[in-house]
């Protein structure tokens, strides 16, 4: 594994167990977060939904949904135009709980990037970009890109590069 590689996996970790240790009191985990926080922002979507913009299997959906459910966060209900489909919705106790989240990534998020000036934050969201365009396909960064679109709302200023999907385009197409 390459040092930077290395240091990546390591500060996800760091990360993950601050926000964890931050939250530990609370109804939900790190990894039920994005889960939530999407359907806080697209209420009646479908656990499949969820599956593709989430880059996890509907089996994991599933699992986590269900658990949520019966913590009281989120509540399905059958989709009237087929039966066999789940919709669903945040509940008010799963708004508070996102919003609670929320702010213990914020301040997981200062606590990370003290000391960084504004020139070294765009220059690490500019390498960050990079590396997503040198992993995604067209239709990860579209996915991407909704989810930041979504996210802009609540958090603006902290989306990735708005010109990354036409630069990843114009790459793979002269290639």
């Amino acid at each position: 594994m390459h040092l930077l590689g290395k240091r990546m996996l390591a500060l996800q970790m760091l990360r993950r167990r601050m926000i964890h240790g931050k939250n530990c009191e609370k109804e939900i985990v790190p990894g039920q977060y994005p889960l939530l926080n999407y359907l806080s922002s697209h209420p009646d979507a479908t656990q499949q939904e969820l599956a593709t913009m989430l880059f996890v299997s509907p089996a994991s959906v599933a699992q986590s949904t269900k658990r949520l459910q019966n913590a009281g966060l989120l509540e399905k209900t059958s989709d009237p135009a087929n039966l066999r489909r789940n919709r669903l919705r945040v509940t008010p106790a799963g708004q508070e709980a996102v919003e609670s989240f929320r702010a213990v990534v914020d301040g997981v998020d200062r606590q990370t990037f003290r000391g960084f000036t504004d020139e070294d934050m765009d220059t690490l969201v500019s390498f960050l970009n990079r590396m997503i365009k040198n992993l995604a396909t067209a239709d990860d960064l579209h996915l991407l890109q909704s989810m930041e679109d979504t996210d802009a709302v609540c958090h603006p200023g902290h989306g990735i590069d708005r010109h990354l999907l036409n630069e990843w385009r114009k790459h793979n197409t002269h290639d």
